[in-house]
């Protein structure tokens, strides 16, 4: 009787094992299958411009289509972990920018003003443009310009009028940055 009490102990025991390691099979199964909304994001860097085009911490295309601007009315900041120089017309409020990266590595900027940031949608940070190197295909639908800086491609994409307070204000910041961005140069 000893026996059959062990004997059925060590085949309970062998199930309880099976379904423990089954249950972590599946559970790890499902999340490599699951595929995220919104792509998790990574920060690298926060910064902040002046006017000027100045850069300090923050503190917490059509190809066809290309207009260059005029040199004398363009103010640059360096983005460095993308290796290049944005420049916008000069004349803007300061802004702030943020250096990101996908889960699958493709990196991005995304620009801010304060004074953009809106109540109609949930944590609007005031964005109103983002550059992103070596857009995807899926990205390409998004962009509203592209361009070449030493063999990486580029794209600018323009923040919707829906979230924020001044829609008069945001489309000078894109103004600004769609007339510089021609001028993107690697640094």
């Amino acid at each position: 009787m000893a026996r059959t009490q062990g004997r059925a102990r060590l085949i309970i025991t062998g199930i309880v094992l099976v379904l423990v390691v089954l249950a972590v099979c599946g559970i790890v199964l499902a999340k490599r299958g699951e595929t995220p909304a919104e792509p998790a994001l990574m920060p690298t860097e926060t910064k902040q411009a002046d006017a000027t085009g100045a850069t300090k911490p923050a503190p917490s295309s059509d190809e066809d289509e290309v207009v260059l601007a005029d040199p004398e009315t363009l103010s640059t900041v360096d983005i460095e972990p993308l290796g290049v120089t944005v420049s916008y017309t000069k004349g803007i409020q300061g802004f702030s920018y943020e250096v990101k990266r996908t889960t699958k590595s493709t990196q991005y900027v995304e620009f801010s003003a304060e004074e953009l940031t809106g109540t109609k949608c949930t944590n609007d940070q005031g964005l109103f443009a983002t550059i992103i190197k070596d857009p995807s295909t899926t990205d390409e639908a998004t962009l509203a310009q592209t361009t070449k800086v030493a063999d990486v491609s580029y794209g600018l994409s323009l923040a919707g009028k829906g979230c924020t307070v001044d829609a008069a204000l945001l489309e000078q910041y894109q103004t600004a940055f769609s007339e510089g961005f021609s001028s993107l140069k690697a640094l």
